[in-house]
């Protein structure tokens, strides 16, 4: 069976977003949800670490603020299938606007998380990972589809000292 780029890719952002769901499953049925959520979270700012790593040496060896994290979010974004996505710049700030999100369905569907929080240690650790371990960045998740918004919404703001 020979298939396309574009089936692949679709398999893919289907095994990746129930894997992280059956992974959560499992954790919150063995051990409860609360340490389900605080794994989860865990896993989430380690694997974008690692991912802002790979991303910065195999695509974009020399980052630029705000354009490479972007560009970073923009891969990230498709591989977990956040479609319905639109992105503002204003000086330091980003606001990023999800409509479309099969993780969020995914959750809204098994009613047992919400992914703010893990959404928030994984946009910092993909920062940290493409700009380094001293790079720092606010980042804050001000609307939630899962708590009736419109969007989930995040914002972040380049910390410099």
């Amino acid at each position: 069976m020979k298939l396309s780029a574009e089936q692949l890719l679709e398999i893919a952002q289907y095994a990746v977003v129930r894997m992280d769901g059956a992974w959560f499953l499992a954790l919150a049925g063995k051990f409860g949800k609360e340490t389900a959520w605080e794994m989860d979270i865990e896993a989430w700012k380690q694997f974008s670490y690692v991912f802002g790593k790979k991303i910065r040496k195999d695509f974009i060896p020399h980052p630029v603020w705000p354009d490479s994290f972007l560009d970073a979010l923009g891969i990230l974004s498709t591989i977990m299938k956040m479609e319905g996505r639109t992105v503002s710049v204003e000086s330091d700030t980003i606001t990023v606007r999800v409509t479309d999100c099969e993780t969020q369905r995914a959750i809204a569907k098994a009613g047992i998380a919400d992914c703010g929080i893990a959404t928030v240690q994984s946009y910092q650790g993909l920062i940290r990972g493409l700009f380094g371990k001293e790079m720092d960045a606010l980042v804050h998740h001000t609307k939630n589809l899962n708590q009736g918004d419109d969007c989930c919404e995040v914002v972040i703001s380049r910390q410099t000292h």
